[in-house]
């Protein structure tokens, strides 16, 4: 018996090979097939040279079963391209990565045939201009030529200047992803608001590094879905107005831009569905000032960090006042590493032990007694979070603490001294006080002797009698040289 199911498990062996390869896509023979074994493969054709034979309908379509071959995702990326003037043949591919091909041009319906395709991505490519028919799908009754499965599409690091207001007409309803990040636009012009306004179905907008200086004005009005917007890396010199028109905006990441001050009225509109901010790498940003962030009332996530000129976090930056009570949001993660800050208040937060994530290290802790909140109430609850990390908080000022950590002083229950009303530096007071004390060693003795002096009338100087007085008008004359008076 045993013999008989060792032969069906052999026969059925030699038999799975042959049915996968009638199965398996030809693309599997010229590139690599990240999951063999399967009839649904990730094709990886990067760095191929298969642009001569990628249109050719034997990669795509299986004669003997009359249906195409199945295809996960498709590669295609440094095949250089430069044009694409065919259409891609039909597929049921889910993901086409076309990225770093050089290409300067896509024809009207490139992809229509590609109805079942998720992700587009176009990225690092030369586009300048694209069609309004380039995401042209088929014909779908009631709606004109969808790309009806097509949710993410990449167009970052580009040439791209301006779009054109028809540029995603057939995609308008299924994009929830998009990426125009790189691509030298400096502003919005008309026609570019109106082709990314239009796409209604927006959940994540992607418009970094596109050296913007500002946002047009109600530009976030019309996105109703907008969950996420990236703003990294471009020129603004002041938080957007048009923030305040967003509907249901939960991420905002404004990393790398040139922003010096945030004020109260240079700062945050109010935006209630905000939950993650990101204000990391600001090159000039100094000061992040009182209430600049009092409209973000249910941020739960802030990063700061990187900044490597910011030295003032004001202790009422996040807090807002409620029919005259003050309130603060619960956050829940502060990344606040690596800027130049030397003091935290406590009333920065509201309650810290609603953090489930903190990072204070990399900046310049003053180890003294505005601080000692920081080994008394925050050192027990970062040490709850990650202990290793809060090993790593350093003292950097004063010079005689400098190696010391804020665990270490935390560890031995210190308590930190205080400047004072002037603010003299600690570190000086040695010095000044073995001044003052050789000063004290060498003045008494010397005081002293003088004294002594006197009351011995050495050498006449102190001797003021009566005879002292007379001797100094019969005091024997001196003599010539030649013995005469």
């Amino acid at each position: 018996m045993k013999k008989i199911y060792l032969l069906i498990v052999i026969f059925c062996a030699t038999l799975v090979p042959k049915c996968l390869s009638d199965e398996r896509t030809p693309f599997c023979d010229v590139c690599a097939c990240l999951n063999q074994t399967l009839t649904n493969p990730d094709v990886d054709c990067s760095s191929k040279i298969v642009s001569s034979i990628l249109f050719d309908a034997k990669l795509w379509f299986n004669k003997d079963k009359n249906k195409t071959y199945d295809i996960s995702s498709l590669n295609l990326q440094s095949i250089d391209l430069g044009i694409l003037n065919d259409t891609f043949p039909d597929s049921n591919l889910r993901k086409l990565d076309l990225s770093n091909n050089a290409i300067r041009f896509i024809a009207d319906g490139a992809f229509a045939n590609l109805e079942e395709m998720e992700e587009l991505i176009l990225s690092n490519n030369r586009l300048q201009t694209i069609g309004p028919d380039v995401f042209r799908g088929l014909r779908l009754d009631g709606y004109d030529y969808p790309l009806k499965a097509l949710t993410t599409l990449r167009l970052d690091n580009n040439e791209i200047h301006t779009l054109n207001p028809d540029v995603f007409q057939h995609i308008d309803r299924e994009i929830k992803i998009l990426s125009l990040a790189h691509n030298p636009f400096k502003v919005f012009d008309q026609q570019t608001v109106i082709a990314i306004t239009s796409v209604v179905t927006l959940e994540e907008l992607d418009l970094s590094y596109t050296q913007l200086k500002e946002l047009p004005q109600y530009f976030l009005h019309t996105p109703q879905y907008l969950k996420k917007l990236d703003l990294s890396g471009n020129l603004l010199t002041a938080i957007p107005e048009t923030l305040e028109d967003a509907h249901v905006l939960e991420e905002l990441i404004m990393n790398n831009n040139t922003i010096v001050n945030l004020t109260q009225e240079t700062g945050f509109p109010i935006v209630k569905t905000l939950k993650r901010l990101h204000l990391c790498n600001m090159p000039v940003l100094e000061e992040i000032g009182q209430h600049s962030m009092s409209g973000l009332e249910n941020l739960e996530e802030l990063y700061i960090s990187e900044n490597i000129a910011l030295s003032t976090v004001h202790y009422g930056t996040l807090v807002r006042l409620d029919v005259e009570n003050p309130v603060w949001p619960r956050i829940k993660k502060l990344i606040i590493s690596n800027n130049k800050l030397t003091h935290l208040n406590s009333t920065f937060l509201a309650k810290w032990d609603y953090l489930t994530e903190l990072d204070i290290r990399g900046n310049p802790w003053t180890c003294e007694c505005e601080n000692q909140w920081m080994i008394d109430e925050l050192m027990p609850l970062y040490v709850g979070l990650n202990v290793a990390q809060a090993k790593e908080i350093k003292c950097a000022a004063p010079i005689e603490m400098e190696h010391q950590t804020l665990y270490d002083i935390y560890q031995m229950k210190s308590v930190m001294r205080c400047l004072d009303l002037y603010g003299n530096r600690p570190e000086k007071d040695g010095a000044i006080l073995i001044g003052i004390l050789i000063g004290i060693l060498i003045g008494i003795p010397l005081v002293l002797f003088i004294l002594y002096s006197y009351q011995r009338n050495w050498y006449g100087i102190f001797d003021h009698s009566p005879a002292a007085y007379s001797r100094q008008f019969y005091r024997a004359p001196s003599l010539g040289d030649d013995g005469r008076l």
